[in-house]
């Protein structure tokens, strides 16, 4: 147990070693209001300890969000990261193997979906509750591929049932692993998050809305996976038609959508802190596993190099005034290169204080995300796509919802949107985030959330642009480059050029961390 606790370094592990379990005080002294009772082997996370007025040793935790008494727990073990070499997933990746959570062999193409057929899915939503025993699917109506490019590969799925029951429907979606042998290893484990994250909406009541969960199921052997959820009915009313990032001048009051997105992402951390989403969470999402994080990029100079000549000498006029000065543009080359070094401390910072890291969505980008307004005329969201969720950095969250919005207005939206955030996380947890330290976290996590991606990926798609086509675009509202699906590449690049030339930058924010450690 821990004799003597060090006032110390939070967003620690540890678990509950009393065999009578240990409760949770809402205050410091041990005799305050008592929220919650531990039992032996929950895990928890540290956000800072001290001493209470009898000199005893407490720890505040962060889930359920209070004190408790430091006898009672021990240093946890770093939980295991699940982790597959290339090799080996090439070796495996096209074979059908038993799922994580049924046992189940299961189909991870929309192909095998369709030979798999009518008698699997029975099986399957059986094992998952979702139909009972004496229920089954009788048929596979209509397997629609929807043909969008992204992380995944989706269909409309149209079933029918033997029977109806309460809230079974036929209308659903269905996600698979992209075919891509190297696209799919990169994405390697945000599906698996996924799937928990859906199957963990089924067993607690969650703050926000998220499609209903039919079944899901990961292969820790292949990596492959199978999702499959109701179908929002979007642009039925009164649900608003589907969005996509990079497209915010079709979102009508589009402030208001990027505020709902941002109370729903304090929503679920308030949840989590309060310990209303239970006491597994530090099981099922382990602390900073969905920390954003990327893989080495090849020749990251020559990417930076590319990146630059396109803002510079190729589209100047496609990006905000002043990012084609070469000044600039040489001291945001040696920013990118620092970051680029330094990534590993800044993550690390970012994940270091507790009550600044929470279970998030952490992509929650408008097109993750459907809409509807009550009578009264209130927003509200429902999300979607949880790949990566997990506990991560809220600034990590918030820099991944702000990528792509309209880049005029996106230094005053991440205003509001921080703004929101806090509002909304003080009311629910009682705990004041210091609103520049967030400002620090948001501009830091630009690497690892925006940067990354943009150097590794979207320099590489730039040249489907050609050079002389883009030399005669007007503006970013071109019809050739919004018809060509590359405006929220222009539009994301853009929103970062536009971090690095207010007054504090994102370089400034990387070289105050490592400097101060």
């Amino acid at each position: 147990m821990l004799a003597d606790v060090k006032p110390a370094h939070p967003a620690t592990r540890y678990r509950v070693a009393a065999a009578a379990g240990a409760p949770v005080t809402a205050g410091l002294s041990p005799v305050s209001e008592v929220r919650d009772h531990l039992r032996q082997g929950a895990e928890v996370l540290a956000a800072e300890a001290r001493l209470d007025e009898g000199g005893a040793k407490r720890m505040r935790i962060s889930c359920p969000g209070g004190w408790i008494d430091a006898a009672s727990l021990e240093p946890a073990a770093p939980r295991p990261r699940l982790t597959l070499d290339f090799d080996t997933f090439a070796e495996r990746h096209l074979t059908v193997a038993a799922g994580d959570a049924y046992g189940l062999d299961f189909p991870f193409t929309l192909d095998m979906v369709r030979e798999f057929g009518a008698e699997f899915l029975t099986r399957a939503f059986r094992a998952a509750g979702t139909i009972s025993p004496d229920n089954a699917v009788t048929a596979i109506v209509e397997l629609k591929p929807l043909g969008i490019r992204g992380a995944s590969e989706n269909a409309f799925l149209t079933v029918a049932y033997a029977k109806d029951e309460p809230g079974l429907k036929c209308e659903l979606f269905v996600k698979v692993p992209p075919a891509d042998t190297h696209h799919k290893y990169g994405l390697l484990f945000m599906s698996m998050s996924e799937v928990d994250f859906y199957r963990f909406s089924r067993e607690v009541p969650l703050p926000v809305p998220v499609p209903r969960y039919y079944f899901g199921d990961y292969s820790s052997h292949t990596a492959n996976s199978l999702l499959i959820t109701e179908r929002i009915p979007l642009g039925i009313a009164p649900i608003e038609p589907a969005y996509r990032k990079g497209f915010d001048q079709h979102v009508p009051q589009v402030r208001d959508h990027y505020r709902v997105l941002a109370r729903s992402i304090a929503r679920l951390a308030c949840a989590h802190k309060a310990g209303a989403l239970g006491h597994e969470v530090e099981r099922t999402f382990p602390f900073a596993h969905a920390a954003r994080d990327f893989n080495p990029i090849p020749d990251v100079e020559g990417q930076i190099d590319r990146l630059i000549d396109f803002v510079g000498r190729i589209a100047p006029h496609l990006f905000v005034e002043g990012a084609s000065d070469p000044a600039f543009l040489q001291r945001w080359k040696d920013d990118l290169l620092f970051g680029y070094e330094y990534k590993d401390a800044v993550i690390a910072y970012l994940h270091r204080q507790a009550d600044y890291t929470a279970l998030c969505h952490p992509n929650l980008n408008i097109d993750n995300a459907w809409f509807w307004r009550d009578e009264a005329g209130e927003l509200h969201a429902g999300l979607f796509d949880w790949g990566g969720a997990g506990q991560m950095s809220i600034a990590q969250a918030l820099s991944g919802m702000l990528m792509m919005p309209d880049p005029d207005m996106h230094l005053s939206l991440v205003d509001d949107v921080m703004a929101t955030f806090i509002d909304e996380y003080a009311r629910g947890t009682g705990i004041a985030l210091d609103p520049a330290e967030l400002r620090l976290q948001y501009k830091a996590s630009l690497f690892s959330t925006a940067m990354c991606t943009i150097l590794a990926i979207v320099v590489n798609i730039l040249p489907n642009i050609p050079e002389e086509q883009c030399k005669t675009m007007a503006d970013r509202f071109d019809e050739r480059l919004q018809d060509s699906g590359l405006v929220a590449c222009i539009i994301w690049i853009d929103n970062m050029l536009r971090e690095w030339l207010e007054e504090f930058t994102p370089g400034d924010a990387w070289r105050r961390i490592v400097a101060h450690g």
